[in-house]
Formats: structure tokens, C-alpha cells, sequence
């Protein structure tokens, strides 16, 4: 046994590690039963740690550890034990959206907060700063305004597009400082801030990228009256910018730069293959730029961020954004680097996360079907690997059920897939069942752990979160039925999934909730009215209740179009599907939550939908999170919220039968 002593940075500590541990999250709940269930903190608390990165000489890591209600930016020196805390926020305006590093010394943070800009909107920004790693420091902004901008102030600024590795005093940043929405690459010296401009802005072009040299080699623009994003590229050739690709939003499948191989002629990118997203290698040296295909898969959209070696200076592999994540490899090397890990770490979906200058030592996260996340350090000339510390150390000592895949097919025929977590002591009888539709709705829900499904098997129901049609993953065409389709046959699907669930003998027909946040909420509105019979209650998180009135608010955004076609354009539809228009048709009783400074749903949805339930003499409840976000990112607020909702639960979706009776006796 060992002590970690915490330098004096914003306070001390100390931790005590045993054997391999670098450290440890004790859990208050270490010895509680697999079917017991488990305090709500267990659920609505933050990740213990996250954001875990090596440094570039593979001596030290950092890390975002959440304490109470703050977020700590920790530095770990990997030989000593040595920690130091350069700084932390408490959450209540600015938030972490990332740190990194920047050179062995120096960090790089963004934090995200909230602001209007003089309109009844809030809108979220971000700020990049630096400070030193390792001892106490003066935080600077990289980015401060231009003095001929007129007063613009760029809303986010946190864009790196490379950390130039051949210059640890600087990197650089793709931002909208000179002129609004339309960025300019400067050069800037993260030790003081010096910006140096590198690429001047362009009319056509919004954002750059550069190559592994550090050559800003394409530009992305947006037209937003035609829906039309075009790729740009510097060809080598003639020295000038082309355009090599573009596409209309919706009408056409996607293509996105993912980023540059070794040679600077060579990009990665993601666009369309036989239906489902791929991955692609473009040779910008050659005329037309042809495409060769390295990644694909029959069924599902590939998707994710590359793996760069820096000891390669190259791609190597994909982060893979499937139904449960890996890391995959295309270069030899890497490809038996993780058939050695995932021999040492089977049942587990391994990602390397960070590697050292030299690729030779290596952060891991690991998760499993009922794990939801581990880092371990690796070091690969040792063959050594260390656990690091669990993600949410309440919930690693097997408690987690796992989700299972299921089909089942909608009333016009389409397969559609969902994830079903039964309690673990599901006995074959129809139980108490919650449906749970994601956000988006052009996203998807998969195998990876997430608090409230996992609250809500825990708590004895059958949860179930179909990928309705509409939803990411599974191809251009598929997605695309969530234009204009909201509380249409993406609706249905719903419905379809409680039929299918009842007929499987899992759900009790009596003993249906939904529940979702943002279109999820939405969709849980929208099964309250439009089937008022099906479901015994609903919640709501962050949800839409009027198309019309969110469409009307895409006057305040740059893809004020793309916004408008996706809601769709058909205004008696939209009336028609509001479910604030609706609300005469409510049957069963129905939990609001919103956070009154949500940046993504106004909290005016939730509001007119309180106030048009309260009209009818509806049962609800409303509760408004003061200072609250779309993400629930501030512990005070998700206490709230998983408290009401699981007193709600508790009162009019009981777990036992005789108590739901009891329950649905008083409603009626």
C-alpha cells in the first residue's frame, strides 16, 4: 500500500491505492444484492470520471472527476502517484465539455454555458482556455474578440483543428471571429494566447479542416435556401479550392470528412454504400478524387471518429458507434494490438482512447453487458494492464441487467429493432412495462448503459426502447421517414411495440407508462392523446407539445430551413400531432419536467402543455428545473427529477398488481 498525495492546486486530499490500482471510487453499495433495488443516487449521480487522456509522453493522465455537485480537472503523475487539481467548476453556469492536452505541460479545456444574445431564445456557447498541467497557473482565453468585427462575438469557439504535435507551443483554431458564421483558421500560442491568422475566412466556406501536417486542406459550406452542404478541398494539383462533393440535407445521402491520413492527399470519410453509411478513402492527388472503401456493414450505418497514431502520424481505425461500440483497426499492427485485448478482455466491448506519442502506452475504456464502463492503463512493451477506475463504481457488481435485442414488425409490414431490459426477477408472467422511445428523433438507442433504463429495470418493470422508423443507424432511406413524420406512423410504432410486447407475455396490457425526453417526451405526449386508452401514464422530459410553435422559432437559427423541413411543412398536420392541441383527449395522469433554461426545447412547451392540461382539469404535475438544461448535466437537477418520477411511478404505475389495481381504481 501506497499514498496518492493531492498537490495543492484549488484544495488536498489524500487517496490509498492497493497493489496495480492507480485509484479507486469506493461505492457506498459495494454489498448490495444483484436484485435489490438501489438508492436513487445510484442512477442520477454524475460518471465518477471521465474524459481520461495520456499525456503525449505517456507519463501523466488526466481526467474530469465529479465530487458532489463539482467537476474536478485532474492531473495523475503515472510514476509517483502524484495529483494536482489545475481546476473545477461547480456547474451551475459553466460546464466541461472537454479538456485535453496540449503539450506535456499545458492543458486545453472548453466549457460550455448559456446566454440569450438579445433574443427570448437561449442559446449554448463555448470558450477555449488553457492553463499549466501540472502546477498552479493563470487560466487564459485562446480566444478573445476581434477588434474590426464590430462587436461579433463567435458563439463557439472550442474548435481545434489541429494540435500541430511538431509545435507543443501552439495549435490551431477554426473560428467565426472575424465574420459571423464564417471561420477563420488562426495559429494560436497556448501558452499566451497569441492568435496568429493562417486562412482567411471565405464566403463559401463555414468550417476547415487540416491535414496531419497541419495544412488547412477543406473547407465545409452551407447554403441554407437550397439545404445544400458542399466539401472543398485544396487540390494539389492546380493549388486551388474545388469543390469535390456536396449534397442536399435530407434529399440525399450524407458525406462526412472524418479526417486526413498520413500524406495529406489521402481522407477519410463516411457516405453512402449500398444503402448504409461506410467508410471511405479519397485520393485527393487524383483527378475526381476516387474513393476506395474500407469499412462497411450490410445492416447497419458505420459511424464514429477515427483512431490517429501519433507515433504513425496516421489513421489506424474507427471509434465504432454500433449498438454497443468497439474500437476496429485497419492497420495490421493495431488489428493484433486489440485481438490481444479482446483475448485478455472477452465479453467486452474494448476501446483504446488514448495513446501515448510513441503508441506504447494506452488508456482503455472496457464495457460489458451489465458493466457500464471501466478505464484500465496499458502499457504494451511491459504486458501490463491496469485497472484505472469504474465509471459508475454503484452499479459494477453485477446489479446492471443486460439489454437484449429484439425485432418485431410494425402494422405495414417494416422490421423494426428495440432493446428490452427485464428485472432479474422476471418469472415469464406479463409484468408492469415502461416504454421508453429515445430523442432526436434522428438517433438511436443501443446495448450501452444508460440511467434510466437501468433505473427502471432495477425498480422491477420491463423496459423496452424501440429504434422506431426514423431513427439513426440503419440507413439514409429509414431515417428519413422522421421528416415531417412526427406523430404519424413513427407514432405507430410505438403502439405496435405495446402489441408486441403484451402478445410475447411480457407486458401487462393494464400496466403500460410511457416516458422519454425531448421528441421522446414528445412521444409520450403524443401516446397520451392520440392512444389515450393504451398507456395508464406518462412522463415527460424536455418534451415538443407544439410543432407549430417550435417551427415558428427556427427564424433565430442559420439552418432556419433545414429545422423547418424536418418538422415538416404541412401546418394542419402539425396542428393535428401537437400535443398541446390535443390535450381535451387526455385520459391518464401525466409527469412534466423541464429545465427553464433548456437551449434545445424551449421550456414554453411545457409550460403551454401544463396550462392546456390544467384547462381540462387533467391530472398532471409540472415541475420546472430553475437553471435547468436540455442534458439534466447538474446533479441538483437530476435529484429532482428522478425523485418525482419515481414517486410518480410509485403512485400510478405500481410494480405489484394488487397495488396497481388499487392505483387504477383511484385514477378512474
Amino acid at each position: 500500500m501506497f499514498t496518492f498525495t493531492w498537490v495543492r492546486g484549488r484544495h488536498t486530499r489524500t487517496l490509498f491505492i492497493i497493489n496495480c490500482l492507480l485509484f479507486a471510487i469506493a461505492s457506498p453499495f459495494t454489498h448490495a444484492s444483484p436484485e435489490t433495488p438501489l438508492p436513487l443516487e445510484a442512477f442520477y449521480r454524475d460518471e465518477a470520471i471521465q474524459n481520461v487522456e495520456l499525456s503525449p509522453d505517456g507519463t501523466h493522465l488526466i481526467a474530469l472527476r465529479n465530487i458532489g455537485e463539482d467537476t474536478v480537472l485532474m492531473t495523475l503523475n503515472l510514476s509517483t502517484g502524484e495529483v494536482f487539481y489545475p481546476t473545477k467548476t461547480d456547474n451551475e453556469q459553466f460546464k466541461f465539455n472537454w479538456v485535453r492536452w496540449a503539450n506535456n505541460d499545458r492543458l486545453l479545456m472548453s466549457l460550455r454555458f448559456d446566454s440569450r444574445r438579445g433574443t427570448h431564445l437561449r442559446f449554448t456557447e463555448t470558450r477555449l482556455l488553457a492553463v499549466d498541467a501540472k502546477k498552479p497557473s493563470k487560466m487564459i482565453t485562446l480566444v478573445r474578440p476581434d477588434d474590426e468585427a464590430d462587436g461579433w462575438i463567435s458563439q463557439f469557439q472550442d474548435n481545434i483543428i489541429s494540435i500541430l504535435p511538431d509545435d507543443p507551443d501552439h495549435i490551431l483554431l477554426s473560428v467565426d471571429r472575424e465574420f459571423p458564421n464564417h471561420q477563420t483558421v488562426y495559429k494560436a500560442n497556448v501558452n499566451n494566447g497569441r492568435l496568429r491568422r493562417v486562412k482567411k475566412h471565405m464566403a463559401s466556406v463555414r468550417s476547415w479542416m487540416a491535414d496531419q501536417q497541419g495544412n488547412v486542406r477543406l473547407g465545409e459550406g452551407y447554403n441554407d435556401r437550397e439545404r445544400k452542404i458542399s466539401i472543398r478541398v485544396l487540390d494539389p494539383q492546380t493549388n486551388k479550392w474545388t469543390v469535390a462533393w456536396s449534397y442536399v440535407v435530407f434529399d440525399e445521402p450524407s458525406i462526412s470528412p472524418l479526417g486526413f491520413g498520413k500524406d495529406g492527399n489521402t481522407l477519410y470519410l463516411l457516405a453512402d454504400h449500398e444503402g448504409r453509411k461506410a467508410v471511405y478513402k479519397a485520393d485527393l492527388s487524383k483527378e475526381g478524387y476516387p474513393m476506395e472503401l474500407i469499412l462497411s456493414n450490410p445492416e447497419y450505418d458505420v459511424s464514429g471518429s477515427l483512431i490517429y497514431s501519433p507515433a504513425h502520424r496516421d489513421a489506424v481505425g474507427l471509434y465504432y458507434h454500433d449498438n454497443g461500440g468497439k474500437s476496429i483497426f485497419w492497420n495490421p499492427e493495431f488489428t493484433a494490438f486489440q485481438n490481444g485485448i479482446d483475448k485478455a478482455l472477452p465479453d467486452s466491448g474494448n476501446y483504446v482512447t488514448s495513446l501515448s506519442y510513441d503508441a506504447r502506452k494506452y488508456i482503455l475504456f472496457s464495457v460489458g453487458e451489465t458493466q457500464p464502463g471501466q478505464y484500465l492503463f496499458g502499457d504494451r512493451d511491459k504486458k501490463t494492464l491496469d485497472f484505472v477506475a469504474d465509471v459508475y463504481p454503484e452499479l459494477s457488481n453485477g446489479v446492471l441487467v443486460e439489454k437484449e435485442l429484439v425485432t418485431y414488425k410494425a402494422r405495414d409490414g417494416l422490421e423494426l429493432e428495440g432493446y428490452l431490459s427485464l428485472p432479474k426477477n422476471f418469472k415469464d408472467t406479463p409484468i408492469a412495462t415502461i416504454i421508453l422511445p429515445h430523442g432526436g428523433p434522428m438517433s438511436r438507442d443501443g446495448k450501452g448503459y444508460d440511467s434510466f433504463s437501468a433505473y427502471m429495470a432495477n425498480r422491477g418493470y420491463a423496459v423496452f426502447q424501440p429504434n422506431f422508423r426514423g431513427s439513426a443507424g440503419y440507413g439514409h432511406d429509414f431515417m428519413m421517414m422522421a421528416v415531417g413524420g412526427m406523430g404519424l406512423a413513427m407514432q405507430d410504432d410505438l403502439e405496435d411495440a405495446v402489441k408486441f410486447l403484451v402478445t410475447e407475455n411480457i407486458a401487462d396490457p393494464k400496466r403500460v407508462c410511457i416516458a422519454g425526453g425531448s421528441y421522446g417526451g414528445y412521444a409520450a405526449l403524443m401516446g397520451a392523446t392520440k392512444t389515450p386508452d393504451l398507456f395508464q401514464c406518462a412522463i415527460s422530459f424536455a418534451g415538443i407539445s407544439d410543432i407549430v410553435k417550435l417551427r415558428n422559432t427556427a427564424r433565430y437559427f442559420t439552418n432556419r430551413n433545414v429545422m423547418r423541413e424536418q418538422l415538416g411543412n404541412d401546418k394542419k398536420q402539425l396542428r393535428e400531432t401537437s400535443p398541446a392541441r390535443l390535450a381535451e383527449r387526455v385520459k391518464i395522469p401525466i409527469l412534466l419536467l423541464h429545465g427553464a433554461d433548456d437551449t434545445i426545447v424551449p421550456v414554453d412547451q411545457s409550460r403551454l402543455m401544463a396550462k392546456r392540461l390544467k384547462k381540462y382539469n387533467k391530472v398532471y404535475e409540472y415541475i420546472e428545473l430553475e437553471g435547468g438544461s436540455h442534458h439534466l448535466d447538474y446533479l441538483p437537477h437530476r435529484k429532482q427529477t428522478f425523485e418525482a418520477m419515481d414517486a410518480f411511478l410509485h403512485k400510478y404505475l405500481p410494480v405489484d398488481a394488487p397495488a396497481a389495481k388499487t392505483a387504477q381504481q383511484a385514477r378512474i
